[in-house]
């Protein structure tokens, strides 16, 4: 440390120099700015309040500009441009907290709807059967027009329809039809592309695979599925034949020989009657509980069976459903009940919600299958009529919402999909106007509906039946042909876009009028004039009138005697 001569005063000191030099930047060099020593600001209560005021001010200008220039209503559903499916349509749109709900309208095409709709939550919504087609939803605050959505709905399934199965001799069966309206079309599992033209063709080993699942899906995701039997049974005019005609050596013989005898190829023979009585020795659980089988007095099934075989007859199983005077006399839990107390009407049917009572038609379908029927006919598949119905208690209903007609449905579907795998051709019986106007006549027949689980239909057209002034006919049952069209095309209608086939009932009895070949003819000439190729004739008493049918031609006959020692 250096010091002026004669003085204590410091020359030169480190705390001096610091003060007065200011030292270069380690890595710039620019020089350092000297250190400023800050004022301290203090505000008083009454400033901290104003700035907190000015604050809130501010944000609540904000908030309502921002409140004021949204719209009142946002997000509808359905969005607009789009596409939907299914019934009823989901309308919902989300509106502004603050927004009067007595100032808010719905609109469709052009309509008041408000009506329909609820809200809570500021959640506007409603549901509302719309036919397909574009419809145009707007949602209105006051006379403004908040928000608006057109879009399509679309509740109708592709069309798909099968032409033609040829059945080549390596095994192959080629399956050849036509489709429209699909997005995405799929044999089983697999995706298969039509033609630009809509055609598609599809082979299936047939010694594999029994049946084959042919979907169509449409952009709005309808589905048109069919189940489609690789070996189609060929086309058949057949006749019924009871119980007791089966049972009988000789009168069954002698309809065995009126088959080999003319164009008749095929019989339905009754498995289960509408007296509840199953016609042969059955296993089947319930039957044998409530005494159904008839043990003695009934047909030797397996030589019935043996006879038709033989006789290259095709033979289809009649099942009689839910009228069952037997099962619902022995086991009432399973019958239709009445308002007033016990069994509903007559005390004969039986509730088709009961799973227990399907399960006993699907037990008897599966015996008469292994027996050798290669059709099953569901007869009497529907709710009761003939009474009033508005007092029928289904006992195994409960909370259950389903219609009548997708009762039906579901226990069609029960049916097809345990029979199918064994290659069973499955048909139902309907009334003769359930295709017309009268709709499902309150029994649960939808034709439509049916005809996606089903192989054939078989209306029961017999023109005594119809009233006076059906189809615009004085008297049907004296214009047999008429009557029989006029349904025909009705039900034809019915199964489009369906793999359902027609293969009707005809009469061959006589009620008011004697009924003879040429008003038998007349319903078959009906037929063939709409290109329906199969029929049935029925007769309770299985009397059936030969000259009204062609004879058998030449080279096909079958001598049915040949078949007598194992004959029914």
């Amino acid at each position: 440390m250096a010091y002026y001569p004669r003085s204590d005063k410091r020359i030169f000191s480190r705390r001096r120099w610091r003060s007065r030099v200011a030292p270069r930047g380690k890595i710039t060099g620019a020089r350092a700015q000297p250190r400023m020593r800050r004022r301290k600001v203090r505000l008083t209560s009454r400033a901290v309040w104003a700035l907190v005021g000015l604050g809130s001010a501010i944000f609540l200008i904000v908030m309502l500009v921002i409140l004021l220039g949204s719209p009142a209503a946002s997000s509808i559903s359905p969005e607009d441009g789009s596409q939907v499916s299914g019934l009823p349509v989901h309308i919902e749109t989300l509106l502004r907290e603050n927004v009067d709900s007595a100032a808010v309208k719905v609109m469709i095409d052009g309509e008041d709807h408000t009506d329909q709709a609820s809200i809570a939550s500021s959640v506007l919504s409603m549901d509302v059967d719309l036919a397909d087609g574009e419809h145009f939803v707007e949602v209105m605050v006051g006379d403004k027009v908040e928000i608006y959505s057109r879009f399509i709905v679309d509740n109708t399934p592709p069309i798909v329809r099968v032409d033609e199965w040829e059945l080549r001799d390596d095994g192959i069966t080629v399956i050849r039809g036509y489709v429209e309206g699909s997005d995405l079309l799929m044999v089983d599992d697999k995706r298969l592309e039509p033609n630009p033209d809509g055609t598609f063709q599809v082979e299936v080993d047939r010694f594999q695979r029994t049946t084959v699942t042919l979907a169509a899906v449409d952009a709005a995701g309808n589905r048109r599925e069919l189940l489609l039997d690789t070996s189609p049974p060929p086309q058949i005019k057949g006749t019924h034949v009871s119980i007791w005609v089966a049972a009988d050596r000789t009168l069954f013989k002698q309809m065995a020989d009126l088959v080999a005898r003319t164009e008749l190829n095929g019989m339905q023979i009754d498995v289960k009657d509408e007296s509840g009585r199953i016609g042969y020795n059955s296993q089947v659980p319930l039957g044998v509980e409530v005494g159904s089988p008839l043990n003695a007095g009934g047909m030797d099934i397996d030589k019935v069976m043996d006879k038709c075989w033989y006789n290259d007859i095709y033979t289809i199983a009649r099942i009689v459903c839910f009228k069952d005077p037997v099962v619902s006399s022995k086991r009432p839990d399973l019958a239709v009940h009445s308002t007033g107390g016990g069994l509903w009407g007559d005390g004969k049917w039986l509730d088709p919600y009961s799973r227990e009572n399907w399960d006993y038609m699907l037990g008897i379908a599966v015996e008469a299958a292994r027996k050798g029927f290669k059709e099953i006919q569901l007869d009497y598949v529907r709710f009761p009529s003939d009474g009033n119905t508005s007092t029928c208690v289904f006992p195994a209903q409960g909370s259950d919402t389903r219609t009548k007609s997708q009762v039906i449905q579901d226990f069609l579907q029960f049916m097809r999909d345990a029979l199918k795998p064994m290659g069973i051709v499955l048909s139902a019986d309907v009334f003769g106007l359930t295709a017309s106007g009268q709709g499902d006549m309150g029994i649960g027949q939808d034709v439509s509906a049916m005809g996606m689980y089903l192989d054939y239909i078989c209306p029961m057209v017999y023109p005594s039946h119809y009233n006076a002034g059906e189809y615009d006919i004085g008297d049907p049952e004296a214009n047999p042909h008429d009557t029989v069209y006029m349904s025909l095309v009705d039900f034809q209608k019915k199964l489009e876009g369906t793999p359902c086939k027609l293969r009707p009932w005809l009469q061959d009895f006589s009620l008011r009028l004697t009924y003879g070949p040429a008003e038998v003819q007349a319903q078959i000439r009906a037929c063939y004039e709409l290109g329906v190729n199969e029929w049935l004739l029925w007769d309770p008493n299985c009397t059936f009138t030969e000259s009204a049918l062609q004879p058998a031609e030449v080279g096909t006959e079958t001598e049915a005697e040949g078949g007598e020692e194992t004959g029914g």
